[in-house]
């Protein structure tokens, strides 16, 4: 798998990764801030619990000290209790205790069930004013009767709330003690419940509407992601296509130049090369031994034409000769150098050219090398019997030349580095064959694509733009 194809999915994974762990601290955020939000209103209520007894025991206090000073006294055992009792008449209370100002034990009903002060810390919070409340959601009854403050198995247990409040005859006086409260909380145990219902409730559906946005937010985050990444891949290809065409024009520029200068120095030796090779045969030929050589004399001639060809085409570069080629010109000159191929090759040449048109020189002159290059490469490639077509003619972006050949196709090595320079498969073969014709197709303002490469044969195009 390329990096291309695993980019994807590894998009979807860091996604689904991301999200898994949003969601997962989105949920621990509203577990916490609804367990603090319980605990604060669990608090509020038990506060508010605590200060209506200790309100009405302060009153009962303030109304006992009054009846004592109506009859002359001033301090009387077990006022504290009285008023304490006096206090339990409250719907719900079922136990008391008190405690003097000493912390020691001063009365309880049921009548001494337990004398145990209460803990340190509760009992700062008293002496400075406050006080405290707590729900036991499991809580033996035996404990009034002097028996385990945990149920024992089988042994029903009852919610209770428990009181602790100062005892004050009003609020900044001298601080008498303490009483404990001991009620029915079956109600609000019930309220409690209700709450934590009604925030769980909340609390899955604020997460749940967290998610659904978090959920879209990263997706639209992801798509912006994988469009950003696949226009920068696209530039990306862009840039290497660009570079590899500016790296490959470069190379066959330095290479043009060497090429004119060798074809310059190559043309009067073959030349010669022909002439002799020519005189030779025809020497042999009297003696009916001149076979060979009437072949070496057929392949020098061959060389001087491409010579010659090549020598043309640069002396219009290097002039700016001004002419014009028809189509059937450029085609028929190509053609008539490959003929000796083909027939040696057995190959049959079919033209089928449609409209007439005409290009100008430059044009024409790379035109029809790219198409001789590619006819050369359609005759090697074409098993004996078979033909190959050379047909074109007007289109809607200018002039085409194809060129089709009745091959199995172009070898994987080749198709993969298409128009680039690679190790040729030919015995021979340079490799650069179709990387200067590409070249020399754009030079003369057009393109050359291959159309169709498979088992039938392959076929390359060649379009040309031409000026209006």
């Amino acid at each position: 798998m390329s990096v291309a194809d695993s980019t994807p999915s590894n998009n979807r994974s860091v996604f689904y990764a991301v999200l898994g762990l949003t969601l997962a601290v989105s949920a621990g955020v509203v577990a916490t801030v609804t367990l603090q939000l319980r605990g604060r209103l669990r608090e509020q209520v038990l506060r508010h619990e605590a200060e209506t007894i200790r309100a009405v025991a302060t009153m009962q206090l303030a109304n006992g000290a009054a009846r004592l000073e109506r009859a002359g006294l001033t301090d009387v055992p077990g006022e504290l209790l009285a008023a304490v009792l006096e206090t339990s008449k409250l719907s719900g209370v079922i136990a008391v205790r008190v405690f003097d100002a000493a912390r020691g034990f001063a009365g309880a009903a049921p009548w001494a069930w337990s004398e145990t002060p209460p803990a340190a810390s509760d009992w700062t919070l008293l002496v400075a004013g406050e006080a405290v409340a707590n729900l036991h959601p499991r809580e033996s009854l035996a404990l009034f009767a002097g028996g385990a403050a945990e149920p024992k198995a089988g042994e029903a247990a009852v919610p209770l709330l428990e009181i602790w409040v100062p005892l004050r005859r009003a609020d900044g006086a001298a601080f008498l003690g303490a009483a404990q409260f001991w009620s029915d909380g079956r109600v609000l145990h019930e309220r409690f419940a209700a709450v934590d219902r009604r925030l769980v409730e909340q609390a899955i559906v604020a997460w749940l509407a967290g998610a659904l946005v978090t959920t879209a937010a990263l997706g639209w985050a992801l798509r912006k992601i994988r469009a950003a990444h696949a226009a920068l891949t696209a530039r990306g290809e862009d840039l290497l296509r660009a570079n590899r065409e500016l790296v490959l024009a470069a190379k066959t520029s330095a290479l043009g130049s060497v090429t004119a200068h060798l074809i310059h120095e190559l043309k009067n030796p073959v030349a010669g090369l022909e002439s002799y090779v020519a005189s030779q045969a025809e020497a042999a030929g009297r003696d009916g031994t001149g076979d060979e050589l009437a072949a070496a004399t057929g392949l020098a001639r061959r060389l001087r034409t491409m010579i010659d060809d090549v020598v043309g085409v640069l002396r219009d570069e290097q002039h700016g000769t001004s002419f014009q080629l028809t189509g059937a010109e450029v085609a028929e000159l190509a053609l008539a150098k490959v003929r000796d191929v083909a027939r040696a090759q057995q190959v049959t040449l079919a033209v089928e050219l449609r409209g007439a048109f005409a290009l100008p020189g430059r044009a024409a002159n790379l035109a029809g090398l790219v198409v001789r290059n590619l006819l050369q490469n359609a005759i090697e490639a074409t098993p004996a019997g078979r033909a190959v077509t050379l047909s074109g003619g007007v289109v809607a972006e200018g002039v085409e030349f194809l060129v089709a050949d009745g091959g199995a196709g172009l070898p994987p090595t080749v198709a993969e580095r298409l128009f680039q320079p690679c190790t040729s498969t030919k015995r021979g073969g340079s490799g650069l064959g179709l990387a200067l014709s590409y070249q020399l197709a754009q030079q003369a303002g057009g393109q050359l694509e291959l159309v169709q490469s498979g088992a039938t044969g392959t076929t390359f195009r060649l379009m040309l733009r031409l000026e209006r």
